[in-house]
């Protein structure tokens, strides 16, 4: 495990500095969201009387065809938001759109990764794309970069870290509005499977460690949740934070696929012991499980917790129509799961949410998930019903669930 190193880099070096220049204009100290751009500073007032504020970074040439991870999908999802009717012009009094988000600067990726990995991921960029950088063997697809990747993944950092901005915002103007808005990104590259100096997964930069790292040391949100329900274990948020007392990361996952982490009894270690929960669900589970995963173990640890803000790894790789595994979510699963933790975060921390999309690979079971979570975040109901018959291992389902609660002192509420 990292330690000393996984911490905020205070001060950088000469190098650095001169990495930071290549990438991007190096970003004054002050409030990032109100230096991003004219435009996002009006959203920020805007922001304060709305239900949802968004952001979008498409990333359509980090592509490679073909592949799961595709360019394809974020045009597929704003095409779902339209046909739902789920857009800033058809919800102006509740939806905000973030008009170009900023980068990332080297100062604020560098609380989670290692400067010579980020190094590395330029220099391949700039001088050796495209190519494979990692997962060669992965029958699922290897993890790519092409000569715009390293500055879309420093976008889609940018874009979390805004919107963070944007909650942050709201929720201090709460007295005089009564709602606080919830964030979404809609960006690529995905961020949960990159590690402190390894990109894997289809994953290069962490983006909801950056954001929470962010939430932290900016804004003063000392407790930070993580939920993160992709089908895949989180191994590098797992591991960015598995000493840490200060994040409670939760994942509800497939039992027994790649990457292979998240196993029931890894429950953090030092200080961070118990921070850690991991839900392997068992092969097949579908939307009893994951609304009785939540009402067992999600709500009363985020409760247990009190967290500041909550951010979302929002994978929708557990579709049942995904290609990659075998769990079985109804698109309408994540509009529980989203208005569930919507909630949670009215209750615990002002409202404070923001959720960053992560897998999800079948164009239409991603783009009507989405949809669903744009939906519960607006307090519009579910527009999908049940479509496939699902017959789920309830019983296997119950005992993991309860080995769980038992596990980390869930059954009276202590550890």
């Amino acid at each position: 495990m990292r330690s000393a190193s996984r911490q905020y880099v205070t001060g950088l070096t000469k190098a650095a500095r001169q990495l930071e220049g290549s990438v991007h204009q190096v970003l004054d100290s002050s409030d990032c969201f109100t230096r991003s751009s004219a435009t996002n500073a009006a959203l920020q007032q805007e922001a304060v009387s709305s239900k949802l504020v968004y952001a979008v970074s498409g990333a359509p040439q980090h592509d490679r065809q073909p592949h799961p991870e595709t360019a394809k999908r974020v045009p597929a999802i704003l095409a779902a938001l339209e046909r739902t009717g789920v857009t800033s012009s058809d919800h102006a009094d509740k939806l905000r759109l973030l008009q170009q988000p900023r980068t990332a600067t080297i100062d604020e990726i560098t609380a989670v990764h290692d400067l010579e990995y980020i190094q590395q991921l330029k220099d391949t960029a700039d001088n050796n794309s495209p190519t494979v950088v990692a997962d060669f063997d992965d029958p699922d697809g290897f993890t790519y970069m092409t000569s715009t990747s390293f500055d879309d993944a420093l976008k889609a950092s940018g874009g979390a870290l805004a919107l963070v901005d944007a909650v942050v915002y709201a929720s201090k103007q709460r007295s005089t509005t009564g709602e606080v808005p919830a964030g979404y990104s809609i960006a690529r590259p995905p961020g949960h499977h990159a590690t402190a100096n390894q990109s894997m997964g289809f994953c290069l930069l962490n983006n909801v460690a950056i954001a929470a790292r962010y939430a932290q040391q900016h804004h003063g949100l000392k407790k930070v949740m993580i939920l993160d329900w992709d089908v895949h274990h989180g191994n590098g948020t797992n591991d960015l934070f598995y000493d840490d007392d200060s994040v409670l990361m939760i994942d509800m996952h497939e039992d027994g696929v790649w990457p292979g982490s998240g196993l029931l009894n890894d429950t953090g270690t030092g200080r961070g012991q118990g921070h850690t929960i991991n839900i392997p669900m068992p092969i097949g589970s579908g939307d009893a499980a994951a609304r009785l995963a939540f009402d067992k173990i999600i709500q009363p640890a985020a409760i247990r917790f009190q967290p500041n803000i909550i951010l979302i790894s929002a994978g929708y790789d557990a579709h049942w129509r995904d290609p990659l595994e075998k769990l079985n979510f109804y698109s309408s699963t994540y509009h529980f799961l989203t208005r569930r933790v919507k909630q949670l975060s009215n209750k615990l921390c002002g409202g404070r949410l923001v959720l960053l999309m992560e897998g999800g690979y079948s164009l239409q079971g991603l783009s009507e998930s989405v949809s669903e979570s744009f939906l519960a975040l607006l307090g519009e109901p579910s527009h999908h019903q049940p479509d496939t018959d699902v017959v789920e291992p309830m019983d296997a389902v119950w005992k993991r669930i309860a080995e769980i609660r038992k596990l980390h002192g869930l059954e009276q509420g202590t550890r």
